[in-house]
């Protein structure tokens, strides 16, 4: 790969690669160092590509060694090296890229709480080591110390380990509430064994995949121990115990595994298929990568007795029904599984096991059908907007006003709308916008957005007015689409905005005509005197407090401040405030100095 001629030789401050580091946490140390904003920024002034240097390109891994002192031959052998879209090698061994953490980079709290003691205190002191990047690694084998995944990622930072690292406010400074000891699994140790000693993971299998391996000893675990097809349903610290369970029953020998199996099929009453083999812990796996285990399944397969042929139940058991449930959902919606099953889980369709509990089942499943075929069918804002004919903010101020109800999921980052409520919102509104009988097309007609800028009338409140039939001389013009074709009377719009608006003063407005301060209509509102709503005007202003129209002429009929007295009684506020004192008339709220008084006192002076 090219490297750029002008490249600047040599650091400010340059640091060597620490014992382990791969060359990425490298990179994002001396970025760190040498006050740059990012790796992006750094690589391109000193003529390195980040992405080359993050999968491992040998020209440029040399280069950055050379830029920062450090060995070349070390930082290639503890750095991954993408060989294709699939696999990435790391120190000679390769794995399945999936299997190589990136944006779920995680640390020892304990190795980074002495590289910062190290350096004193600074972020680029610390440095990422290579025995932390497998997935299935999940503590430090130097301290025996829980690994935790680094804060804030995405797809530009998620290599950059010191960034991350700072972006999070006060991370670095609770790395010591974060030490948690945790043992090596035994699959683990097997696995640092064959990484750094070259030994052999399991002596009667030929030379496999680590990862494969895993997905194996997965496998093999659940099945001997619950009886489950499923073992990525269980919990993290369930899944290391399975892991070692299967890896174990595993290195054990061919024997021992077919006893445990054989076992196993008569303690959980089951029979193994061909699903278990096609679509077991090995399902993502390619032919090559499982060719190590084929003859062994389909031997127990074959071998595993008539155990389960007499008893049969009703219904298949809810892991079989969920199981098959989500395969049809995700053949009928075009989704994969992998997407199916998290998204139903995450909005609370399936419980966090994946199966659910009691007699409900079939109901359940039922929902779970509906729910995905919604979410598939769903829309986004911006495309939900094209289909109504209205701009974005128009739309956001529909959805604020609940005018539009987004779909109840979690399972997308973004709001999603039902294209079918969409279509009935349209038809609700060419109902409604037909001429009358008796009225013509008048000249004061305006289109919807333009209504709602012109008189500062949301879009959601003018289609209200429309339902309820206090625009009739509205009508729709099918050359344009969606609402952008709503035409109402400027005239009938005003007339209803301001039918309505006799029950909106804001409190300012109460307290400009009552003629009373800030605190002393406070004093007014908290004696219960006058009720105040807090609400929205529209979906595109803040909250506001509103007092209706009612609620300020009751309680005018029961209380008088000067001004209003003074209206009555042909006086100034000054002349009533005068008599108010002269006549020592006390205000209706006690231990106040609020000039609200009751309405006969004040006006019998």
């Amino acid at each position: 790969m090219y490297i750029e001629e002008q490249a600047i030789s040599r650091l400010p401050i340059a640091l060597s690669a620490m014992a382990g580091e791969p060359a990425f946490s490298t990179l994002s140390r001396n970025a760190s160092a040498n006050a740059s904003r990012s790796t992006a920024e750094f690589c391109t002034a000193m003529g390195l590509g980040k992405a080359a240097v993050s999968s491992g390109d040998l020209q440029h891994l040399q280069a950055l060694a050379k830029l920062t002192g450090s060995s070349s031959a070390e930082l290639i052998l503890h750095s991954p090296r993408k060989v294709s879209d699939k696999y990435t090698d790391l120190c000679g061994q390769r794995f399945l890229t999936r299997s190589i953490r990136k944006h779920d980079l995680a640390i020892c709290p304990q190795c980074w709480l002495e590289d910062l003691s190290a350096a004193g205190h600074q972020a680029d002191g610390s440095a990422i080591r290579w025995q932390w990047l497998p997935r299935f690694m999940g503590c430090c084998s130097r301290h025996e110390i829980a690994l935790i995944e680094l804060p804030y990622a995405d797809y530009t930072t998620c290599y950059d380990h010191v960034l991350r690292a700072e972006l999070a406010e006060g991370w670095l400074h609770s790395l010591e509430e974060r030490v948690q000891q945790q043992a090596l699994s035994v699959f683990e140790k097997a696995a640092l064994e064959r990484l750094e000693q070259k030994t052999q993971m399991v002596d009667w299998l030929p030379d496999i995949q680590i990862d494969t391996l895993e997905r194996w000893s997965l496998g093999l675990g659940a099945f001997l121990a619950e009886g489950t097809l499923r073992p990525d349903a269980s919990p993290l610290t369930r899944r290391r115990e399975l892991i070692d369970l299967g890896f174990s029953v595993t290195r054990a020998g061919h024997g021992k595994l077919v006893d445990e199996v054989d076992e196993a099929l008569g303690r959980h009453s089951t029979r193994l298929s061909k699903t278990w083999f096609h679509g077991w812990a090995l399902q993502a796996s390619m032919q090559k990568e499982r060719q190590a285990f084929r003859e062994i399944m389909l031997g127990l397969i074959k071998d595993q007795g008539d155990y389960c042929l007499l008893s049969r139940h009703q219904y298949a058991p809810s892991e079989v029904q969920v199981d098959a449930c989500i395969k049809k959902i995700a053949e009928t919606t075009d989704r994969s599984r992998k997407w199916v099953r998290p998204a139903l889980e995450i909005d609370g369709y399936l419980p966090d096991g994946g199966v659910p509990d009691g007699l409900d089942v079939r109901t359940r499943l039922r929902a779970c059908s509906t729910h995905v075929a919604a979410l598939v069918a769903s829309v986004g804002a911006e495309q939900s907007a094209n289909i109504l004919g209205i701009g974005a903010t128009m739309f956001d101020g529909l959805v604020s006003e609940r005018v539009i109800k987004p779909i109840p999921t979690i399972a997308f980052k973004k709001p999603r709308f039902s294209a079918d409520a969409l279509d009935d919102l349209l038809k609700r509104v060419e109902a409604r916008a037909i001429l009358q009988p008796g009225h013509a097309i008048r000249d004061d007609m305006i289109s919807l957005p333009h209504a709602s800028f012109v008189l500062r009338c949301p879009a959601g409140q003018i289609l209200r007015y429309l339902e309820k039939g206090e625009l009739p001389g509205s009508y729709i013009d099918k050359t344009e689409i969606g609402l952008a074709g709503l035409r109402v009377s400027h005239k009938e719009l005003l007339a209803a905005i301001r039918r309505h608006q006799r029950a909106d003063l804001t409190l300012e407005e109460v307290r400009k005509r009552l003629a009373l301060s800030s605190r002393e209509l406070r004093q007014v509102v908290a004696a219960g005197l006058l009720r105040v709503d807090r609400r929205r005007p529209n979906g595109l202003r803040n909250a506001a407090e509103f007092i209706t129209c009612d609620d300020y002429e009751a309680f005018l009929e029961r209380f008088q401040t000067p001004k209003t007295a003074a209206q009555h009684l042909g006086l100034t506020p000054r002349e009533v405030t005068a008599l108010v004192r002269a006549s020592q008339l006390s205000p209706v709220i006690s231990g106040s100095d609020a000039r609200v008084y009751d309405r006969e006192n004040v006006l019998s002076l």
